[in-house]
């Protein structure tokens, strides 16, 4: 250990570990966005598009809720002192105050107890489960691979 507390070993660790997070995190988003093209009916090319189609909309928004609650990426806060997103860079270089909107309109209708924001909470619902089932087999055949 240096004289003024600094410690390389644990520097090193402490790198290695963001490191690591970051690459799950990564490999995340990539499961999410796969599943919501799935299930949508979705080209990759179109994640970038400019397009404001209601259906392409609608499976960002979707997209964007799935890796906000997924993963534990900060919003920003208002005076922009925080950890920019990567969540609006990966799905067409969105604002992040779109991720924010985005999340806040996806949370309020799946809150909602209206008859056509059933259909969002079953695709949602989809959605989590596909992840769900996508990582618990990637941990299997992680495991059986060591």
């Amino acid at each position: 250990m240096h004289p003024n507390g600094y410690d390389p070993e644990r520097h090193a660790e402490q790198r290695a570990a963001r490191r690591q997070l970051r690459r799950a995190q990564l490999a995340e988003t990539r499961r999410i966005r796969q599943a919501v093209t799935d299930m949508c009916l979705l080209t990759p090319a179109r994640w970038r598009a400019p397009c404001r189609m209601a259906a392409l909309a609608e499976a960002r928004q979707v997209a964007i809720c799935l890796m906000r609650t997924r993963l534990t990426w900060p919003l920003p806060t208002r005076n922009g002192a925080f950890l920019a997103t990567r969540i609006d860079r990966l799905l067409g270089g969105r604002d992040h105050s779109t991720v924010i909107r985005d999340v806040a309109v996806i949370a309020a209708r799946l809150s909602s107890g209206r008859a056509d924001d059933a259909a969002l909470r079953h695709v949602v619902d989809a959605l989590t489960a596909t992840l769900d089932a996508t990582y618990e087999a990637e941990s299997v055949l992680d495991q059986r691979a060591a």
